[in-house]
C-alpha cells in the first residue's frame, strides 16, 4: 500500500519523529510512504527527520495532487500548533483522509486558522456550540493564555471541527473520544502512540551520585506545574537536601527569572538548561532519576515526553487526569490536581526515600512502555484503518449528499434518521465502529470505538 503523510517533519517536531518511526515500520512491512510537510512556508526549509520516504512541501500543488492520485491512504497528523499544521488544514479540507489526532484540544490551532477564515470559523463555532459561541470564543482568545485555555477546554475544544472533516480518526487515549465519535461517522481507533528513546539503557539502575535528579522536559509553561514542583521540594527538608531539579526546554527569560527566584527563596537547587540539542537532552534523560511530567490542565491525547521518560527507565510522576490517568498504576506515580503541592511532596518523598522501590517501578514502566508504544503495532493499525476508511468513504459521501439534498428541500436533518431512509443505508454500515462500551478497553492495547 502507498501512504501519504501530511505532517510536520522538522527535527524539533515530536509528531515528525512519530511519522519517521511509522515510515520505517511500514517499510519493513513492504509498504511505501511519501511525506508532505505541512509547516508554514517559512519553516519548510528547516532540517527534517531522516527518512527513506520522498518529502514534498505542501504548497507544491501539482506534486501533491500527483502523489495522492494513486495513494491507498492519506494520513493527516494533527496537533494544536498552527505553524506546524498549516498545510495539513489546507489539504484536509480538499482531500479527506485518516486523521491521527495528537491533541483533543485544538482551540489554539483553530484560533490561528480563524484569523484567515473568520466568517467560516464563526459558522463552525455556531454549528457545533451554538449561536453565542463565536462571541465567547473570540473574546476568550483575546484574554490571557491561561483564560483562553480554560474556556476552550471547558466549552470550545474544537475537536469536532477537525474530526468532522476526517474519513476516520486514530487517537492515543480514550478520555476525549466521545467528542471524536460525535463528529466523525467513519472508523475510529485508540492506539498507543509510537515513540522511541535513543540511547536508553535496557534496564535502569540506581545512580551513585549524592543527589537525586528530577527532570522536566519541554517548553516551560504554566501547565507543566514547575512552580508546584519547586514548592513541593522547598516544603520538604528531605527533598531540599537530597534533590536537584533540572529543566530542559525553551524558556522565556522572565519565566526563568521568576522560577529561579522562587527556587532560591525556598532553598531548592534548580538547574535551568534551556532549549538543548538531542545529545544534551539524551544525556539529561540518562542522568535523571525521576521524570516529572505533570500537566494541568491536561489536553494531550498522549504525551511524548512521558512515554520517553518511561522508555528511558525513569520513575515517572504524572497528573492523575486524561491520558496520564490511563497509565498503569504500578508503572507511574500519579498526583491529583486537587491539593497538588501536598500530593506531589508525598510522592517525591516516597521516591527519594526508597531508591530500590523507585528503580523497581522504573523497570516495570520501561518494560510496559517498550511493549506498548510500538511503531510496528501502530503501522499495522494504519494498514487496517486504510481498508476501513476506503470502505467508509462511499457511505459517508452518500450520507452527505442526502443531507445536502434534504437541506435544499428545507427538510429537518432529523429526517435522516427516519426508517425509510436509515434502514436502506444499513446495508452500507461502516466497518470498524463498536458500541460506546468498547472505549473502556485497556489503554495498553489497541482498541476500537
Amino acid at each position: 500500500m502507498k501512504f501519504v503523510f501530511f505532517t510536520p517533519f522538522a527535527v524539533n517536531s515530536a509528531i515528525g519523529r512519530v511519522t519517521a518511526l511509522l515510515i520505517g515500520a511500514l517499510d519493513r512491512m513492504g509498504h511505501s510512504a511519501v511525506v508532505v510537510r505541512t509547516e508554514r512556508q517559512e519553516l519548510l526549509g528547516s532540517p527534517a527527520h531522516a527518512s527513506p520516504a520522498p518529502v514534498l512541501p505542501w504548497d507544491d500543488e501539482s506534486q501533491v495532487l500527483s502523489t495522492t492520485r494513486d495513494a491507498d491512504a492519506l494520513i493527516y497528523q494533527i496537533g494544536n500548533n498552527y505553524a506546524f499544521h498549516h498545510g495539513g488544514l489546507h489539504w484536509l479540507a480538499r482531500l479527506p483522509g485518516i486523521v491521527c489526532l495528537h491533541d483533543f484540544l485544538l482551540a489554539h490551532l483553530f484560533a490561528d486558522w480563524a484569523a484567515f477564515h473568520r466568517s467560516q470559523a464563526e459558522s463552525v463555532l455556531d454549528h457545533w456550540y451554538g449561536e453565542q459561541a463565536p462571541i465567547e470564543f473570540f473574546e476568550a482568545a483575546c484574554s490571557t493564555p491561561e483564560g483562553f485555555a480554560d474556556t476552550a477546554a471547558r466549552h470550545y475544544p474544537m475537536t469536532e471541527w477537525i474530526c468532522a472533516q476526517a474519513l476516520a480518526v486514530v487517537s492515543h487515549s480514550h478520555w476525549g473520544m466521545q467528542r471524536v465519535a460525535n463528529a466523525c461517522a467513519g472508523p475510529l481507533r485508540v492506539v498507543p502512540l509510537p515513540y522511541d528513546a535513543p540511547g536508553a539503557a535496557r534496564a535502569p539502575g540506581m545512580r551513585k551520585d549524592d543527589k537525586v535528579r528530577i527532570l522536566t522536559v519541554g517548553h516551560v509553561n504554566s501547565n507543566k506545574r514547575i512552580d508546584s514542583v519547586i514548592r513541593a521540594i522547598g516544603a520538604s527538608p528531605l527533598l531540599r537536601d537530597a534533590v536537584t531539579y533540572q529543566l530542559c526546554g525553551l524558556i522565556q527569560s522572565a519565566v526563568k527569572e521568576e522560577l529561579s527566584a522562587l527556587a532560591s527563596s525556598l532553598g531548592v537547587e534548580l538547574l535551568v538548561s534551556g532549549e538543548t540539542d538531542d545529545a544534551a537532552l539524551q544525556r539529561a534523560m540518562l542522568e535523571a532519576d525521576i521524570a516529572c511530567c505533570l500537566r494541568w490542565p491536561s489536553f494531550e491525547a498522549a504525551s511524548a515526553t512521558t512515554i520517553e521518560g518511561l522508555l528511558y527507565g525513569k520513575a515517572v510522576v504524572v497528573t492523575d487526569a486524561a491520558f496520564y490517568a490511563e497509565l498503569p498504576d504500578d508503572c507511574v506515580r500519579k498526583v491529583a490536581p486537587i491539593d497538588e503541592d501536598a500530593g506531589l511532596r508525598a510522592v517525591l518523598e516516597d521516591l527519594v526515600a526508597d531508591a530500590p522501590a523507585r528503580v523497581a517501578m522504573a523497570r516495570r514502566g520501561q518494560a510496559w512502555a517498550a511493549r506498548t508504544f510500538s511503531a510496528d503495532g501502530y503501522a499495522a493499525e494504519l494498514v487496517g484503518m486504510a481498508r476501513h476508511a476506503a470502505a467508509a468513504w462511499p457511505v459517508l459521501d452518500m450520507a452527505e449528499t442526502l443531507s445536502g439534498l434534504l437541506a435544499s428541500w428545507q427538510a429537518s436533518s432529523a429526517l435522516m434518521a427516519a426508517d425509510d431512509i436509515a434502514d436502506p443505508l444499513a446495508l452500507f454500515q461502516v466497518v470498524g465502529r463498536l458500541p460506546p462500551g468498547a472505549a473502556s478497553a485497556d489503554p495498553g492495547e489497541s482498541a476500537s470505538l
